[in-house]
């Protein structure tokens, strides 16, 4: 997690209703004798300007009651096991503790088939059914209508905050939420691994598609390759853990003539990032987010191959002296758009880096710079650096 949220951020209706919806089958399940709509909520709705109570979505729509019906056919045969079933499931359902603390248990779906039907089942309630008119209405809400309220409760950002690389979406003039694009829904926890949380609404985190799709897919944040129970970020309110104020970035600059006989299009060696002062306990997170998400090496790469044409192109120095003022004054203050533009926060970190530079090393960097604003050829390049 690189920027922590606003902790007044919300969850999304439409998943508490679907989430709700799955633990109150499971414990009417415990005491019924068939499967029937007894075994689901009703719900007011205004019919001809009368208040009348209606089934469940999940009761109503017949794929999505499919599926309940196969869970059902799975659970365990005595009222003991399936209200163990139940309590286990329900008394779970603070997930952020999972995060925190290794010896938390989850819950266990035995045998396979009922693993396998309760994956089923969520993950049609996530995929399809939310999506329906009628668990919208009785939600009163929608994911698309979720992620506005997202947006607008952390300072109207679309910007990723499990990487600070790319922007969530983007949003048209003239649409209203309902309407607007949204971003891709992180199963913190993924479903094909924890099927009891895939509409859980705590598990749920808007991400870039590069960190959701690429490079995360279906990655276990909780445990290691060797299975090993492990702690990491929980992305969501109340929690407010972030890589954010521990990061610094160490550029490593090619020598004169490595960038002469090799390349000047892509003057760093390397790009180390650091987490200065992380507590202990912070740096373990630290280590799943590197590995889950894969942003220390997205961002090398690309600070390496942009360096001085950003550089260039957001501070558009005159000459060396006005380079290493306009270094000072963009490093006086932390820019307004830090947690709202692409890169924003990285490249942030490589001026503060050069503010904190002596002389002879910014002037190393300017020659570069200058030459990148100058537009030179090969040739000049050569000569800049007298090397033959």
């Amino acid at each position: 997690m690189l920027f922590s949220l606003n902790p007044q951020t919300p969850q999304c209706s439409v998943f508490a209703l679907l989430n709700a919806e799955f633990l109150h089958f499971l414990d009417s399940s415990v005491n019924a004798e068939v499967f029937s709509e007894t075994l689901f909520r009703t719900f007011p709705e205004m019919i001809e300007n009368v208040e009348v109570e209606v089934p469940s979505v999940c009761w109503s729509n017949k794929p999505t009651r499919e599926k309940f019906h196969s869970l059902w056919e799975t659970l365990p045969t005595t009222i003991a096991e399936r209200r163990r079933l139940s309590d286990q499931i329900s008394q779970a359902q603070d997930v952020i503790v999972f995060f925190n603390n290794t010896q938390t248990v989850l819950p266990e779906l035995e045998p396979a088939s009922l693993f396998e039907a309760c994956k089923a089942l969520t993950t049609h309630l996530f995929t399809r059914t939310k999506d329906l008119a009628q668990a919208k209405s009785q939600s009163n809400n929608s994911i698309e209508i979720h992620y506005q309220s997202f947006v607008r409760g952390n300072n109207n950002s679309h910007l990723c905050p499990i990487c600070g690389t790319a922007l969530l979406s983007q949003n048209r003039v003239s649409v209203a939420d309902e309407e607007q694009w949204r971003s891709d829904y992180d199963h913190v926890l993924c479903k094909d691994k924890y099927p009891v949380y895939s509409v859980h609404p705590g598990n749920f985190i808007p991400t870039c598609h590069i960190c959701n799709s690429k490079a995360k897919g279906a990655k276990d944040v909780l445990r290691a390759q060797s299975g090993q129970r492990r702690t990491a970020f929980y992305p969501l309110p109340p929690a407010q853990e972030s890589c954010e104020p521990y990061i610094s970035v160490t550029p490593q600059l090619s020598s004169r003539s490595d960038l002469v006989t090799d390349s000047w299009e892509t003057p760093l060696t390397s790009v180390s990032i650091s987490y200065v002062n992380a507590p202990a306990e912070v740096l373990n997170k630290i280590e799943v987010w590197k590995e889950i998400y894969q942003v220390p090496e997205r961002v090398e790469q690309h600070l390496k191959a942009n360096f001085f044409t950003r550089i260039a192109s957001d501070l558009q120095p005159t000459n060396f002296d006005d380079f290493c003022q306009q270094l000072q004054r963009r490093t006086r203050n932390t820019p307004p758009d830090y947690k709202q533009s692409e890169w924003r926060f990285w490249w942030q970190k490589v001026y503060e880096f050069l503010s904190n530079q002596n002389q002879a090393y910014l002037q190393e960097v300017w020659v570069l710079i200058d030459w990148k604003l100058r537009l030179s050829n090969d040739a000049d390049m050569a000569g800049t650096f007298n090397y033959f």
